[in-house]
Formats: structure tokens, C-alpha cells, sequence
């Protein structure tokens, strides 16, 4: 059984607990500055209920709800007290990953003559994440991620839920089929063009007619996510998240809103070294590497945005940032206040290599053995030097 962790309104929900006068007010957390292009990075409850959302620019956010208290993002914060739920849950089991920041999964098959039913190992979970931090979280657990992931989104906030074969049917009756995580609006519309709007509509449609629309895997895959006891032929020892070819990101980012407008030069540089180790990571993760480096810069006033395309494709997050460099080169040593800065990896390729020298084998052994340490650790427990007073978030 795979129990997956999903935090109520996370950033929102820290800021709450953190400043009791938040409390029970619409929250959004991103910039107090609600005059320049930023965007939401999280709401709470209270805001999402007058329909602001993550990912909205943040003047629409105050034009729907002028008397929202607007916050600045604090990644360290965040970041500090993910660690801690992760140390948290691995209390309950050695096999436990870090989806998201605000999300877990937990291999917990075996346990259950140490902390009894799965169900009740949830409260357990939920009641010590509320003792320790003050904070609710959804929780779902299920034979496979995709399901306990859906379990967590039909009941939320607070929620906690166990789908097996018993209540699965009753479950998915009438839910459309976007709330399973890897149908997207593309693959939505595909589907409704074939009367497939619902979950227990794609639970009776017959494999056949699933692979002759969508090819062999995604058709398989379609057809098994509704399925729990079916094996889709997964790594062993890991959480069953199966991604189908469709699904391969086209491009990898990350990006970060200074506090303040900065000069500083070393400032601007320690966070493109962390933009580009955190791409480079999750390049890993994806068994992909790039061969396009897209660089933008924000202030007040400019916006500064280029992209190269290099001829030798890598996930190392070194050379990623010396190829942001070079791009920012074109420059011609002008240097502006910056205000946010993102870097993107883009024409990515998958599950290929160039035939590597020497040295650049001893750098891939070097971050093959860093991955391993903070998949077993936790994220940045092994992190480049120069990041010593950098927090992602």
C-alpha cells in the first residue's frame, strides 16, 4: 500500500500559524508588492473561496479580493518545515520520497503489525503533523500512487481515505477523469471526444479501444490506473508512479522573487548556482538531459530574457550554470537591479547519453552518489558549497 501526503494550502497554512491575526482571513502568499508583475504562489482557503489560485498574477488576485492579506514568500521557511515532516514521516517507514515540497509518499507494505491498519497509521500521521507543526494535511492511501494521489484530492482539506477494490467503483462514479494526475486538458478532450468523461466510464472501456487511439503505452496505461491490482511494471522497492511517454515534461524551470530589488552581483549569482542545481535535480529524476538553456531576469522597470542552444545535451547543474553565464555575457557586462530570475532547460532528450570522457564520468559517478544520499535524507543534504547560506524552496 502506498500512503501519499498532500499539505493543506501549505505556504498559506505556514504563514497562518506562524502569525495567529492571519488566522481565518483570505491569504495570499507571493509579494506584498500587489502593483508589480508578480504571481500567487499559494492562497488559503479563505482566499481560494472568492477564486484565487495559484499561478494567478497578482493584481487580478487583488482586484478579486482587495482585502486579502497579502505576504511575502519565505522559501526557507517552507523549506525548514518540509524537511521536518519529511524527518517526521520516516519515523513510519525507511521508504519514504519527497514528491513535492508539500507532498510524500510512503511505501508502508509490511507495517502494519508495527502501526496497525493503514487507516489508522493515517490518523497517526495526521495527528502528529498537526502536534508537531501546527498544520492539517490530506491523506490517501491506496495499492498504487496514482490512486492514493486521487484519494487526497476528493478529500481535501483534512481528509483521509483508503481506496481498495471494496470502494472503488463507488469512489470514481461520476469523477471526471482530469482529477487523475497525468490526464491533462489535452488528453481530456481526447477522451470526451470518444464519450469518455468519467472515471468509471474509462474503468469500463475496453483496452482495445484505448490503444487503438492513444498507442500501445498510453492506451495501457489508460487502461490499468483504475485497476489496483494490476502490475504496471515498476521499478522494485518503489512507489508504483508509472509516467507514460506523453507525459515526459517538454521543458524544466525554476525561478525565484528576491524580497527586494538587489545590486548584488553575488546575491543574483548564489541563486542562478541553486536555479540551476534544483533544474539539473529534477532533470535527474526525469532521466533526461537538455541541450537549450533559457535565462529571464526581472526588475521594475526591464526584463531581460535569452536563450542558447547547445550542441552537447547534460543535467549537471555546474554546467548549467556556466552556460547561464554565457548567456548572461550577452549582456556586455550591464548590470541592472534584479527583482526575480528563472532559468529553464528545454530540448530535452530521454534515457540517452553521450559517450562521456574520462573526468566527466568521475562528475556523473560524483552526482549519481549526491542523489542517492538526498533521495535517502532529504533534499539538500548534500548541496554544492557555495549555496551554504542559499534556501531553495
Amino acid at each position: 500500500m502506498i500512503l501519499h501526503i498532500d499539505m493543506d494550502a501549505f505556504f498559506a497554512s505556514i504563514e497562518q500559524q506562524i502569525n495567529p491575526y492571519l488566522r481565518g482571513k483570505p491569504v495570499v502568499v507571493g509579494s506584498r508588492d500587489k502593483k508589480y508583475h508578480t504571481v500567487v504562489a499559494a492562497a488559503s482557503y479563505e482566499a481560494k473561496a472568492y477564486g484565487i489560485t495559484s499561478g494567478m498574477p497578482s493584481r487580478e488576485a487583488f482586484k478579486i479580493c482587495p482585502h486579502a492579506e497579502f505576504v511575502a514568500c519565505d522559501s526557507a521557511r517552507y523549506t525548514h518545515v518540509s524537511r521536518g515532516i519529511f524527518d517526521l514521516l520516516q519515523e513510519f517507514s525507511p521508504f519514504v520520497d519527497h514528491a513535492t515540497i508539500d507532498e510524500f509518499d510512503l511505501d508502508i507494505r509490511g507495517l502494519e503489525h508495527i502501526f496497525g491498519p493503514p487507516l489508522e497509521l493515517g490518523k497517526t500521521i495526521k495527528k502528529r503533523i498537526r502536534e508537531a507543526f501546527g498544520l492539517s494535511c490530506s491523506i490517501g492511501i491506496a495499492p498504487t500512487w496514482i490512486l492514493a494521489k486521487l484519494g487526497t484530492k476528493i478529500r481535501k482539506p483534512d481528509g483521509l481515505i483508503l481506496i481498495n477494490e471494496d470502494n472503488l467503483d463507488a469512489l470514481v462514479q461520476g469523477l471526471t477523469v482530469d482529477k487523475i494526475c497525468g490526464i491533462g486538458p489535452a488528453m481530456t478532450t481526447h477522451l470526451a471526444g470518444l464519450g469518455i468523461l468519467t472515471c468509471d466510464q474509462l474503468k469500463t472501456t475496453p483496452e482495445n479501444m484505448l490503444t487503438d487511439n492513444f498507442g500501445l503505452t498510453i492506451g495501457r496505461w489508460l487502461y490499468l490506473i483504475l485497476r489496483p491490482n494490476e502490475e504496471l511494471s515498476l521499478p522494485q522497492n518503489h512507489p508504483p508512479i508509472f509516467v507514460a511517454e506523453s507525459q515526459r515534461p517538454k521543458s524544466i524551470g525554476h525561478s525565484y522573487t528576491l524580497p527586494t530589488e538587489t545590486h548584488d552581483r553575488k546575491i543574483v549569482f548564489s541563486w542562478l548556482r541553486m536555479l540551476s542545481e534544483m533544474v539539473a535535480q529534477r532533470a535527474r529524476k526525469c532521466r533526461c538531459q537538455g541541450k537549450t538553456i533559457g535565462l529571464w531576469m526581472n526588475s521594475r522597470n526591464e526584463s531581460f530574457v535569452r536563450q542558447k542552444t547547445f550542441s552537447i545535451p547534460t543535467n549537471d547543474g555546474w554546467e548549467i550554470f556556466v552556460r547561464s553565464e554565457a548567456i548572461l555575457g550577452q549582456k556586455k557586462g550591464i548590470f541592472r537591479p534584479v527583482r526575480a530570475l528563472g532559468i529553464t532547460l528545454s530540448s530535452l532528450v530521454f534515457d540517452e547519453a553521450p559517450p562521456l570522457l574520462f573526468e566527466q564520468k568521475r562528475r556523473e559517478a560524483l552526482l549519481i552518489a549526491q542523489d542517492k544520499i538526498n533521495a535517502k535524507y532529504g533534499d539538500w543534504t548534500i548541496s554544492p558549497a557555495v549555496l551554504a547560506g542559499i534556501h531553495p524552496e
